[in-house]
């Protein structure tokens, strides 16, 4: 065998073994990854030791999965948020009906006088909890809609500084509080779970599912992208916030289109009314009139 056949072979054997080596760590990184990110879920969202109350109480899977979504719109990431949701919703309730039932005892009737006065006021307790965490979770993800373009300006001008995109976003999360506050505290949480060793995959699809903006979910995958593929960031972020500027524009045509459908509707609900009366109020009052004189006569 020639020396270039062995130097051939030995180099073949030697860029096998790196092969064999990086797929060998690639596999581990990979069930690292996946115990991780299957531990954090499943604290988050089916906690191995979670109270039982709600089954009893009648929370369905269909009203728990509305429950724990407007819960994580709302900021509210505990294990146990539903569980404690449908406790103070009960609590609420009880309180509000023994609160009535004491007051039509002490106005001298019994506690149980007025029993649909009771259960009326126990189910708008009961369903205005609700009607409170949906206006709560409504109002969070306004303030971060209305955030989110100015995030897309900040880290416009910061890449285009020349900072990495790790430290822009760790930038984000302590000194820019004061532009995006509420968004500042999502990158505060990611950098947490940078820093407890989760990789930039599973942290940034968390950081997307606790964001709730329409977009969030493409900016965290435009991120894996400049991460993972060399992906030039500062030319798909400006075209990602033009579309996004796009998609906020039409929304608000939709919702300026709907606010002239309200108010046709209520111009013919509260205007139609008085306007027949004072175009129909006098020929009216003349029939009736000439009526009574042929009454009379």
């Amino acid at each position: 065998m020639s020396a270039a056949a062995l130097l051939f072979c030995t180099l073949a054997a030697l860029s096998l073994a790196a092969v064999g080596l990086g797929l060998r760590l690639l596999v581990a990184e990979q069930r690292l990854d996946r115990r991780l990110g299957q531990s954090l879920a499943a604290r988050e969202l089916t906690p191995a030791k979670a109270w039982r109350i709600p089954r009893l109480i009648g929370v369905g899977t269909d009203d728990r999965r509305e429950i724990e979504t407007k819960l994580r719109n709302a900021g509210f990431r505990d294990p146990r948020a539903v569980e404690i949701f449908a406790l103070v919703r009960l609590a609420l309730t009880a309180l509000v009906t023994f609160v009535t039932g004491l007051a039509c005892a002490l106005s001298g009737d019994g506690f149980f006088s007025q029993p649909l006065l009771l259960l009326i006021l126990g189910g708008l307790t009961y369903i205005g909890c609700k009607l409170a965490l949906n206006l709560f979770a409504a109002r969070r993800v306004r303030r971060i809609t209305a955030e989110f373009p100015f995030l897309l300006d900040l880290m416009f001008m910061m890449l285009q500084s020349g900072i990495s995109l790790d430290q822009c976003l760790r930038t984000i999360a302590v000194d820019r509080s004061s532009a995006v506050p509420m968004l500042s505290l999502e990158f505060a949480q990611l950098a947490a779970d940078l820093d407890r060793g989760l990789s930039y995959e599973v942290a940034l699809d968390r950081w997307a599912a606790n964001v709730p903006v329409s977009g969030s979910r493409e900016l965290a995958a435009l991120f894996r992208q400049s991460l993972f593929h060399g992906v030039e960031l500062i030319p798909a972020l400006r075209e990602f916030a033009t579309e996004f500027s796009g998609r906020r524009l039409a929304a608000a045509k939709e919702a300026m289109g709907q606010i002239t459908v309200r108010m046709v509707i209520l111009m013919i609900v509260f205007f139609m009314p008085a306007l027949f009366i004072v175009l129909g109020g006098p020929p009216v009052a003349a029939v009736f009139d000439t009526l009574a004189q042929g009454t009379k006569q």
